[in-house]
């Protein structure tokens, strides 16, 4: 399953590794995510089963969830440009192969100068702080590379936004479900900024997650509120001309700072799990 918004550029591309990975009774799917390009027709034109979908990553991945009764449901990025190998064919085959519940592709970038801000200074450490259990998924954690036992997928609703990869990783992990993370080589694909937003709605989806399982008292939001308010700030200035010690240094600065005093509101009990590491 392909999530795709305005990538006319580059959705054939991932539609062709689909494709050349799918076996017998696979389906490619495309979900067209509320684009104002070629994209749908691209994707159609590559081979791929186009349906039409709302704005969103991850309102686009429900839809294709509540589409699909495979054993497995593999998403991949409509953005990939390059790759060593083929990125679907690796997922599919570490999926079948194994008794993980969840298998995330962790990769290196074509540009060694690529940096997570958002999983680096937002992410890992509210995961840390409130879901210990989740574990240690790879540098790219929040990557749109992963392959999931489609029941797992229908345990609740997608959120619709930028914070569906996170929210997949805490939901499997309190599911009791085994992670296997699968490297892919190396990735070239189209970068594009998204401010703050991104960063907010990882953030804010770890908070919400954590008050709705009695981890974070409703009374303490607003101080880890703000902390992500000053995290995504810290984070949004992501200019070019900076020069990558700059944003290293700030970055570093951002993870540095203190927390609020408030923890989990109940016991964190972690279990460890054989087969949660790739």
């Amino acid at each position: 399953m392909i999530p795709a918004h305005n990538e006319e550029a580059t959705v054939a591309t991932i539609v062709g590794q689909a494709l050349d990975a799918a076996q017998p009774g696979d389906r490619v799917l495309v979900v067209d995510s509320g684009s104002t390009d070629d994209t749908a027709r691209r994707a159609r034109e590559a081979g791929a089963e186009v349906l039409s979908g709302p704005v969103g990553k991850g309102a686009a991945m429900q839809l294709a969830v509540s589409a699909v009764d495979s054993e497995w449901t593999c998403f991949l990025d409509a953005d990939l440009v390059t790759s060593e190998r083929n990125v679907a064919a690796l997922l599919r085959e570490a999926a079948a192969g194994g008794t993980a519940d969840h298998v995330v592709g962790d990769y290196e970038y074509d540009h060694p100068g690529t940096i997570l801000a958002s999983t680096f200074t937002i992410y890992e450490p509210l995961t840390a702080r409130f879901f210990p259990e989740v574990g240690f998924h790879g540098a790219n954690a929040l990557t749109g590379y992963r392959a999931v036992r489609t029941r797992l997928l229908r345990a609740a609703p997608l959120p619709p936004d930028f914070g569906v990869e996170t929210f997949l990783n805490i939901s499997v992990a309190l599911a009791g479900g085994q992670v296997k993370v699968c490297h892919l080589g190396v990735i070239g694909s189209r970068y594009r900024f998204h401010g703050g937003s991104m960063a907010t709605e990882i953030g804010t989806r770890i908070l919400d997650m954590a008050e709705a399982h009695g981890r974070l008292d409703p009374a303490d939001r607003p101080e880890w509120d703000q902390w992500l308010r000053a995290g995504v700030d810290a984070i949004a200035p992501n200019t070019a001309d900076q020069g990558r010690s700059a944003v290293l240094a700030r970055l570093f600065s951002t993870v540095r700072r203190p927390m609020p005093v408030s923890g989990p509101s109940a016991p964190v009990h972690v279990t460890s799990r054989s087969g949660a590491r790739g």
